[in-house]
């Protein structure tokens, strides 16, 4: 079986880095913003993939849906909002001057106004409503599932649409050896304790709650996050 072209998109802090590393040891080369990373964007011309390179993994690939071949793969990765709303504070996405903040509000200009924990939920929002336009996109397959999810058999339905061979031993042994925190472990503790009932209310959090809710995330935690529901069915199209 022939591997098949593809992108992992979802919002920054999603856990992209880790799906690289993941599929990769499995033995699909996935970069990791290698092809929709600063370099090739930077200059703004025509997106090209290297030969070697079957798939890209990249929330920054989320704004060029238009632009993948037909027959793609989209696989949209999604984390729990709480979660991620710390992370990109703990990282200061919207505080800091950098290349990544300018990307997100060129193509969100949503994103310019509001406190920052606010803009860090706006973020959540577009840019999963923009991997989402994959759905609709006839020439494009599209799948998505929730990173609290990955195990033995989602990884394994992953390889299926992807076109990977692989045993079952082969992906448990990978996933014992890749932990889902593998990138980010010694900096979790620095995320910062922010609760969902502490973050900015207001029409963007009724959204989130709202698109979080369709993606199997329920009411807040005890830590502050919001639940992971049971797996529900993976929406693809």
């Amino acid at each position: 079986m022939a591997l098949r072209r593809f992108l992992v998109t979802g919002v920054g802090r999603s856990g992209t880095g880790y799906t690289a590393s993941l599929l990769t040891e499995l033995g699909c080369p996935t970069g990791h913003e290698e092809v929709f990373g600063p370099p090739r964007l930077r200059n703004a011309g025509q997106i090209t993939w290297p030969p070697d390179v079957a798939g890209d993994s990249s929330w920054l690939g989320a704004p060029y849906l238009d632009a993948l071949p037909e027959g793609t793969v989209v696989l949209h990765q999604v984390r729990e909002p709480v979660a991620n709303v710390r992370s990109s504070l703990r990282i200061q996405f919207f505080s800091t001057p950098s290349w990544y903040r300018i990307f997100a509000e060129e193509h969100a200009p949503t994103l310019l106004v509001g406190s920052e924990p606010e803009r860090c939920l706006r973020y959540w929002l577009e840019w999963n409503r923009m991997a989402e336009r994959a759905r609709e996109m006839p020439a494009l397959e599209y799948f998505r599932y929730r990173l609290e999810d990955i195990d033995h058999a989602l990884v394994g339905e992953i390889c299926a649409r992807i076109g990977l061979e692989v045993t079952p031993a082969r992906i448990a042994e990978v996933l014992e050896q890749i932990p889902r925190d593998y990138n980010t472990r010694r900096d979790k503790q620095n995320d910062g304790d922010w609760r969902w009932s502490e973050l900015p209310p207001g029409g963007t959090k009724r959204a989130v709650e709202q698109l979080a809710a369709s993606y199997g995330y329920g009411p807040e935690t005890a830590e502050g996050t919001l639940h992971v529901q049971p797996r529900a069915q993976h929406a693809s199209g």
